[in-house]
């Protein structure tokens, strides 16, 4: 390391990394534009299990939002938490979190139309998967119910066939 940079971190307890006295963090980065149905980042299942992400929106000079966003998923499933939001005058963006193909996609939008092209900034922490992926369990219907059951895809016609089959308990 430089002498620079020895200046500025240590080595913290618990294999941390520790800042000198009032050292901090600053990130700008480039910006991402804000637009319907805009990818803010995208990372695969297998690789990570969650991110912690502070971001900035920045509409002009004078409309400014700052948040952290909780992800956590798995092949099938995202769930997402928006927590510390702090804005001046509104909120700017929405934020959405899905799963496809084992990739987790956090989608921005604006959150009215006059706010497109808003600049996003974004910094995360990512925690690594511990465990192996494996497909979630299939949870059957255990309803005992007269009209439960199951109605089935015609791949010839590619519709709903209206058919309902039950499973009875045995």
């Amino acid at each position: 390391m430089n002498k620079q940079l020895n200046n500025l971190l240590g080595k913290g307890q618990n294999n941390t990394i520790e800042l000198s006295n009032r050292s901090s963090f600053s990130f700008k980065g480039n910006w991402i534009g804000v637009y319907p149905g805009t990818v803010m980042d995208k990372w695969h299942v297998g690789d990570f299990s969650s991110v912690v992400y502070q971001i900035t929106v920045e509409f002009g000079s004078n409309e400014k939002e700052i948040l952290q966003l909780s992800v956590v998923a798995r092949p099938d499933r995202a769930v997402a938490t928006i927590f510390g939001r702090s804005s001046i005058n509104q909120e700017l963006i929405d934020i959405s979190v899905t799963v496809d193909a084992g990739l987790c996609y956090i989608n921005v939008t604006p959150k009215s139309s006059s706010y497109t092209g808003s600049k996003l900034v974004f910094h995360g922490t990512y925690a690594k998967t511990i465990n192996q992926l494996v497909p979630p369990a299939i949870v059957a219907d255990t309803s005992t119910e007269e009209s439960s059951g199951i109605n089935t895809f015609d791949s010839l016609t590619s519709t709903m066939d209206n058919t309902t089959l039950t499973f009875d308990k045995g």
